[in-house]
């Protein structure tokens, strides 16, 4: 098995299958309602609806990348800002772009992965590395919103 092959399955593992540390982002979000999805789990704070839509963001991002289509600077005031998806339409559009992204990486060639980003002074092995992280991340983050609200629920 290659390093791209090793990356796309930890990405599957994260996003998809159980992982290792617990339940994968699909197993999380299928249990979580519209409604709970747009409930900010305190004032300033992101709800899941809101972290998935960021996954989403990224996703596309990383997927997208490419000598023509520079990775596009982190500017945190308009990711942030972008117009709600609604929660059925978003895991919709998550589902496909996940498994879209899975297969890029498995497709990528092991050559290239020390390459340098184009639009980032870091190789693609690191931006494929790190979007595994990057949802690993936010799913944490997704699971514990979610423990805390049912909690809260009657």
């Amino acid at each position: 098995m290659n390093q791209t092959q090793r990356i796309a399955d930890a990405y599957r593992a994260a996003t998809l299958i159980v992982a290792w540390y617990g339940p994968s982002l699909a197993e999380l979000l299928a249990q979580i309602s519209p409604q709970l999805a747009i409930v900010p789990p305190m004032p300033g704070a992101h709800s899941i609806s809101q972290l998935l839509q960021h996954l989403l963001l990224w996703n596309e991002r990383v997927r997208n990348t490419s000598d023509a289509h520079p990775l596009p600077a982190w500017q945190a005031e308009k990711e942030w800002a972008e117009p709600p998806i609604p929660w059925n339409e978003l895991l919709s559009r998550w589902n496909q772009s996940r498994d879209l992204l899975e297969e890029r990486i498995r497709k990528f060639p092991v050559e290239d992965l020390q390459k340098q980003v184009p639009g980032r002074s870091y190789p693609y092995e690191k931006l494929l590395e790190g979007i595994v992280q990057h949802t690993i991340w936010h799913a944490g983050q997704i699971a514990m919103i979610s423990s805390l609200l049912r909690r809260r629920s009657p």
